[in-house]
């Protein structure tokens, strides 16, 4: 009774609600109330159809003997012939059971079948609000933080003067760096003591000692020493922060030599440096570009890898065990949603580059969103690979932001070029995809490039394309063990 009262739901879940239900049994009674079976033996689909087209083919009684037939025939053995009047009508029957066999087995492959779990895939990132709020806002908001958070600019660095000659040269001296927009000047130093307290309070990035005889020394034409202290807790600030000061301070020099002297003191040759595709050495025209292909990376390869893994944890991932559904079409299967969602962030964070952060398409948007498509199947590629080798949801997300935070932000050319990363590290950044999507990204943006100067790092990121998704396909097993 329970039993059947147990098959009466299912048939009403099926009917009624259009739930589709899977069942794995070993009896024949139980098959014959499915509308579709597959016979399996040794974790191969041995024939799938309509319990009753299954008995037909084998000119069999009942299920069970026709089960029994397919058994011997994958035994290499040779079933009996039914002994039943129309068995004779049926003689040549067997044979053509393993070529329907092949329409619906796991040799080929079936778009019908792919698009089966990438509609499932859809419906599941609509059932999600928080899945599909953290893909589409969690990127843009990232965009926001990333973009205005990590900047190379250095101004508006507060400096304050230890003058210890207190001359009018040493006041035109301080309001040298004052007239400048990298510094502002706080109240005078009084002595070494007052300096160190301000600088290790973080008040002063910068003090300047102002030497006696300062302005006698500049009269005479002398050797003239000023002291600059410089908070080195942050390194690369520092190093810039002391080519400011240097400049600055052989600019004042030269405006002093050529006042007295009435000629330039600056030679018959000088170096004029002109930069070129961000003239205002700007952090923003520089980082916006990098952090969408950062973001582009993360997000869909971390999202792409709870969803495989989520089905491992419910279960669901039994339908891949014992349907003639195929490794990498499952895997498409899963990945192409997640592929479109990344489309849409990227005109999103492009749209969000050029409206709120200021920085233009100057290239050929065209190659930009093809560069982005293939970069999108790699990323979601990584979030499959994750997958592939973690059965917990934690473990997936770990395994994917470290596979692909780490090498974006430390081999790719974020911050520091590629040529001069050296050994391990710079074959790493030469294969990384992020590296040459960067490099379309900073192209297309700042250096008006188009498709004609950007197919090496377009061919570089299509290559490892099939790389990523075949390991993906073949760490992903079948069959649990």
């Amino acid at each position: 009774m329970a039993r059947d009262a147990f098959w009466r739901l299912l048939i009403e879940l099926s009917r009624r609600d259009r739930v589709t239900v899977f069942i794995s049994t070993h009896f024949m009674n139980e098959a014959e109330r499915c509308d579709r079976m597959s016979m399996m033996h040794a974790g191969k689909v041995l024939d799938s159809d309509v319990p009753a087209r299954l008995v037909e083919k084998r000119g069999a009684k009942t299920l069970e003997e026709a089960f029994i037939g397919y058994l011997v025939e994958a035994e290499g053995g040779t079933a009996a012939p039914a002994s039943q009047p129309g068995a004779a009508d049926h003689e040549e029957q067997p044979s053509a059971a393993p070529a329907e066999h092949g329409g619906h087995g796991s040799g080929g492959f079936s778009l019908q079948r792919m698009f089966s779990y990438l509609w499932r895939e859809t419906l599941e990132l609509q059932r999600d609000p928080v899945r599909a709020t953290l893909a589409l806002g969690g990127s843009l908001l990232l965009m926001f933080v990333i973009g205005f958070g990590i900047t190379m600019d250095v101004e508006d660095l507060s400096y304050a003067v230890l003058d210890r000659d207190q001359t009018t040269l040493s006041q035109s001296y301080t309001l040298n760096l004052a007239g400048s927009r990298y510094f502002t000047e706080h109240a005078p130093i009084i002595d070494y003591d007052d300096l160190d307290r301000r600088m290790r309070s973080g008040e002063l990035s910068l003090a300047i000692e102002i030497p006696p005889g300062f302005s006698r020394d500049v009269l005479r034409g002398q050797n003239v020493q000023i002291g600059a202290w410089l908070d080195g807790a942050m390194p690369q600030r520092a190093e810039t922060v002391q080519g400011y000061v240097q400049g600055m301070h052989q600019h004042w020099l030269l405006v002093q030599a050529s006042e007295r002297s009435g000629a330039s003191a600056a030679g018959n040759a000088s170096v004029e440096t002109r930069f070129r595709y961000n003239p205002d050495v700007k952090s923003l025209p520089a980082m916006v570009p990098a952090v969408i292909p950062l973001l582009l990376l993360m997000l869909p390869a971390m999202l792409t890898a709870l969803a495989v893994v989520r089905e491992k944890e419910t279960g669901s991932i039994t339908n891949l065990y014992v349907t003639p559904v195929t490794r990498i079409e499952f895997l498409l299967g899963k990945q192409l949603p997640y592929v479109g969602l990344a489309m849409v962030n990227f005109l999103l964070m492009t749209l969000l580059a050029v409206t709120i952060f200021g920085v233009p398409v100057k290239g050929s948007f065209f190659t930009l969103a093809l560069a982005a498509l293939i970069f999108s199947f790699a990323a979601t590629g990584m979030g499959l690979l994750a997958s592939a080798v973690t059965r917990s949801q934690i473990a997936a997300m770990f395994f994917a932001m470290i596979g692909t935070l780490i090498p974006a932000t430390q081999f790719a050319g974020l911050i520091d070029p590629v040529s001069s990363l050296e050994g391990s590290s710079k074959f790493i950044g030469q294969i990384y995809p992020a590296t040459h999507m960067i490099s379309i990204s900073r192209g297309v943006f700042s250096k008006s490039l188009g498709l004609a100067d950007l197919t090496g790092p377009l061919w570089s990121m299509l290559l490892s394309v099939p790389v990523i998704l075949g390991a993906a396909v073949l760490l992903l097993k079948k069959q649990e063990r």
